[in-house]
């Protein structure tokens, strides 16, 4: 069987060999669809292409304790799956794109209930989740890849068949990327500015090069998106990167305005801070999984919520010309449907959590699924050979299936909700509630109440009993948002919104992709 060649992208790039840096890169659509779509990515899709190697903030430390945590501290045994891998809410988009590096195949599988005597007869519902459990008891199982059409999962017109728009841009447009990822539609005169501005006095000395993009390029050309400020250059040149810990002065001082603080949707969440005496210095928190579901939620938010919110992120990275390039310098070029998309991405029906009603990002309103055949082909046969189901007998020409109603409609079941019956806010959380303790350290570690791991961080602290201080207080909605901030920047998110910030020592890393 023939080897199917990966699809790749040819992009222009004016390098500048005597200065080591890369000026610009000339592209088509295809090109600038795929740096685009990297605003719809939520950021545990973020922190998973990046291979575990994400040192931005405490990301990292937050996917490895979802991943270390038992599925009994979660509401049901999807909430696990939806954190590690969100679904895109722009994912109909992104299957058009010419690569697209977010595993397009994650989410084809369609899960639904097989049992034909189900008591949800009539109201079948599906998930694109595994392991859901059906409102009969029964565990929802693959009902194979989904018909490629047949899914809305509301967001925005995709571009039409025969259409030369692109995903997310129009037609008929050559781009110019800058250095630090500013889109904008190529022109002389803004080659000419770019000549200005890097002192090119010689344009015969610029060298035209171009670059092979695959699939682990364009990864790696996100990974250089999130810490340098010269991703292209890196990219080309292979420079390693300087990163340390934000200064959170550099973000937004007004992020008030942007929570949510309406007090009947979000509860204030109790936890205790266990911290030194004399340096205030912070071992852990004591928290309830209502916290704790805040902190996990983070997970799911698409980067380009982030960028509106918060502004530049990360701030030694150029995710933020990006972001403002879609209503700035590239505005002329773009979809105008598909503006919205990027500027404030929505998540994806289901994936709206208590953290996502805090930062006031919209969840898509989910959408059925509609299928030509009935309900026990459906659920017989799955989505493979359903024609069985219309199709007649070559001798008689009687139909195969005697049942007259040929269409079946599925409705998407929240992964989140553990039962029929549930508690007003059960169906956003991915954590449960109740009397379980969790530890919570700086860096946003969680693990599960217990103690002799206590014991083992007082002990690796060297402190003296004495020395250690309990505090009780109450997390307002807007300490939340400011700990989400934090653990975008740093790694210290909850000293540096719940203790007196003090002056820390910058820690560097050097790291080539």
């Amino acid at each position: 069987m023939a080897k199917v060649e990966e699809p790749t992208i040819d992009v222009k790039l004016f390098v500048d060999k005597a200065k080591g840096k890369v000026l610009c890169a000339e592209s088509d659509k295809e090109f600038v669809d795929v740096l685009f779509s990297f605003l719809t990515m939520p950021l545990g899709t973020i922190v998973r292409l990046m291979d575990k190697q994400s040192q931005m903030g405490c990301l990292h430390e937050l996917c490895k304790s979802v991943e270390d945590l038992s599925t009994d501290y979660f509401q049901t045994k999807a909430c696990k799956a939806m954190l590690l891998a969100p679904l895109n809410a722009a994912s109909n988009h992104c299957s058009q794109l010419k690569i697209n590096v977010d595993d397009p195949k994650r989410w084809t599988a369609v899960y639904a209930c097989k049992n034909r005597n189900c008591c949800a007869q009539g109201d079948i519902a599906f998930s694109l989740v595994p392991d859901i459990v059906c409102k009969c008891g029964s565990v929802m199982q693959d009902y194979g890849e989904r018909p490629a059409m047949e899914l809305n999962l509301g967001s925005s017109s995709t571009a039409a068949d025969g259409s030369e728009d692109g995903v997310f841009v129009k037609r008929c447009f050559k781009f110019i990327i800058n250095d630090d990822l500013q889109v904008a539609p190529a022109s002389t005169s803004l080659l000419l500015s770019l000549f200005q501005k890097f002192e090119v006095r010689e344009p015969a000395d610029i060298e035209q090069k171009i670059v092979r993009f695959d699939s682990d390029k364009i990864t790696s050309l996100i990974k250089r998106a999130l810490t340098s400020e010269h991703a292209l250059s890196g990219h080309y040149f292979k420079v390693p990167v300087t990163r340390g810990d934000a200064n959170l002065d550099t973000l937004p001082p007004k992020l008030d305005e942007q929570v949510n603080e309406d007090e009947h949707k979000i509860d204030n969440v109790k936890i205790r801070l266990f911290q030194t005496k004399s340096s205030s210095s912070l071992l852990y928190a004591e928290v309830g999984g209502d916290f704790v579901d805040l902190l996990f939620g983070l997970l799911s938010v698409p980067v380009g919520s982030i960028m509106k919110i918060f502004g530049q992120w990360p701030s030694k990275g150029c995710l933020g010309n990006l972001y403002n390039s879609t209503d700035g310098s590239a505005s002329a070029c773009m979809r105008p449907e598909c503006q919205s998309l990027l500027l404030e991405p929505k998540s994806a029906p289901f994936f709206g959590c208590n953290a996502t009603r805090i930062l006031n990002i919209d969840e898509l309103v989910p959408r059925s699924l509609k299928i030509d055949a009935c309900s026990t082909c459906l659920k017989l046969r799955g989505f493979a050979n359903l024609r069985q189901c219309r199709a007649k007998c070559l001798y008689t020409g009687a139909a195969m299936c005697s049942i007259p109603q040929k269409c079946t409609e599925l409705r998407g079941l929240n992964p989140k909700s553990p039962a029929v019956g549930s508690k007003d806010g059960e169906d956003a959380a991915y954590v449960k509630a109740g009397h379980m303790k969790f530890m919570v350290t700086d860096d946003l570690g969680v693990l599960p109440l217990s103690l002799s791991t206590a014991l083992q961080i007082v002990s690796e602290a060297k402190i003296q009993t004495e020395e250690l201080v309990e505090q009780e207080i109450i997390v307002t909605t807007l300490q939340i948002a400011e700990i989400h901030r934090a653990a975008l920047m740093g790694r210290h998110a909850l000293s540096s919104v719940l203790i007196p910030p003090k002056k820390a020592k910058k820690l560097l890393n050097h790291v080539v992709y």
